[in-house]
């Protein structure tokens, strides 16, 4: 009877996951941040919020521990019900703990998550990308996973939520963001421990009815390139530049991480001084980078190139990356509805599109585009302006679009001498 009733139980949370799953399809994933009011927590949620994460940190250097005792100590065989653990104190010495405050089911994600490391690195070692590696003890844990709505973490109001693990309501800051859209699924949330406090990181389901924004004019299509010396032009001819450099207190403050003792608590309250700003210039940079795709998208149906941003740093040009935006602007803008993505060997910036010109000769020093055919403009303008050219034209939008040389030195001819204009190519025929 128990086993009828087990089967008939287990067959329903199937069909619900099925469900689940189908409506999920049709909807937007979407993650918002809220934050704890640190002000407002009592001291017995303080110690059991700073619990959770000593135990998270003892749970998981645990486990490694007894894998390395043995080859056939695998995660996969280890006992999550397990709560009596043991851990290093300052000496080496085992003590016994006993684990109260991290629930189960985060400590399965913090398993999870192990597995999920170990295959990484395992297809690093296939591709060649890394020759060894395995994981590593941690000092702190900086983030606890909560899987399941209702059970392990819930929505009070639009100010309270409830963590499994923490006694009372948490008051936080920011569930405004989704508390009232209408057709919304909250999923899981992760608890996180930054330098400026505590935050809850909500996975949401909405409708796309929701995502999307309403229909109106028809938009101005415009090509933005991104670029070093300035950071993103506009097909318009507009320029903006986009840095956070380092501030000075975080100069200060990292001399001052260099003074102190290793082991010593100074040297802690140090370390966290140097997290704390940061993130302090982490949050300056993505409300410039969310400002500047909320203005483009707005306006414009945009058209960008799937720049290689990552092999910039191989270069002169990091500091550069390091500072700007780029990348977190880039991320933004392929995500979004009214952003077309070019293929990343589309010649933006060495053609002219009035001759049908390759201009192979142009070096990235070289600031003016000339051609002979009578074009002398800005480096940068005329790409974005050959970033609408080739949309309109080749009528091509997705970056997995692939077209070799010969390929797209014949369709750009064929469009030139349809338009009643001369194509003049002279170029050695190689791959882009």
């Amino acid at each position: 009877m128990d086993e009828e009733r087990r089967l008939a139980k287990n067959k329903l949370i199937s069909l619900s996951k099925k469900e689940t799953l189908l409506r999920h399809e049709n909807m937007v994933t979407k993650t918002y941040e809220v934050k704890i009011q640190e002000n407002k927590l009592r001291k017995r949620q303080r110690e059991d919020i700073e619990r959770i994460f000593l135990e998270a940190k003892w749970y998981k250097n645990y486990i490694l521990n007894w894998m390395n005792e043995s080859k056939d100590n695998k995660l996969s065989k280890f006992n999550t019900k397990q709560t009596e653990i043991t851990k290093k104190d300052k000496d080496m010495n085992d003590v016994a703990v006993e684990i109260k405050r991290l629930p189960a089911q985060s400590r399965q994600c913090l398993i999870s998550r192990m597995v999920a490391n170990l295959r990484t690195m395992a297809a690093l070692r296939k591709r060649g990308l890394q020759k060894s590696g395995k994981l590593k003890f941690s000092k702190e844990e900086t983030a606890i996973d909560y899987k399941q709505i209702g059970n392990s973490h819930k929505i009070i109001n639009k100010k309270r939520i409830r963590l499994q693990g923490i006694k009372g309501d948490l008051l936080v800051n920011g569930l405004e963001q989704f508390y009232n859209i209408p057709g919304v699924e909250v999923a899981n949330a992760r608890l996180l421990h930054r330098a400026t406090g505590y935050f809850v990181q909500f996975v949401c389901f909405l409708p796309k009815a929701c995502s999307q924004e309403q229909p109106g004019e028809e938009k101005k299509i415009v090509g933005v390139d991104f670029g070093c010396s300035t950071a993103f032009t506009l097909s318009t001819g507009e320029k903006i530049q986009a840095t956070v450099p380092e501030s000075e207190r975080l100069k200060r403050v990292q001399r001052d991480l260099s003074r102190k003792q290793k082991g010593s608590k100074n040297r802690v309250r140090a370390v966290w001084k140097v997290r704390k700003e940061h993130q302090k210039i982490t949050n300056r940079k993505n409300d410039m980078a969310n400002k500047i795709v909320r203005n483009l998208t707005k306006n414009y149906l945009v058209i960008i190139q799937d720049e290689q941003l990552a092999s910039w740093h191989k270069g002169n040009h990091s500091k550069a990356v390091q500072y700007g935006v780029l990348g977190r602007v880039k991320a933004k803008l392929k995500q979004h509805s009214n952003v077309i993505v070019l293929p990343k060997n589309y010649p933006t910036t060495k053609l002219c599109t009035k001759c049908g010109r390759w201009h192979d000769e142009l070096k990235l020093w070289n600031r003016t585009f000339k051609c002979q055919c009578g074009v002398e403009e800005d480096r940068d303008v005329h790409a974005t302006q050959n970033m609408i050219w080739l949309y309109e034209h080749l009528k091509v939008g997705t970056e997995h679009t692939k077209l070799t040389r010969v390929e797209m030195e014949s369709l750009v001819k064929g469009i030139i001498h349809s338009n009643g204009q001369t194509p003049s190519v002279k170029h050695e025929a190689a791959s882009l």
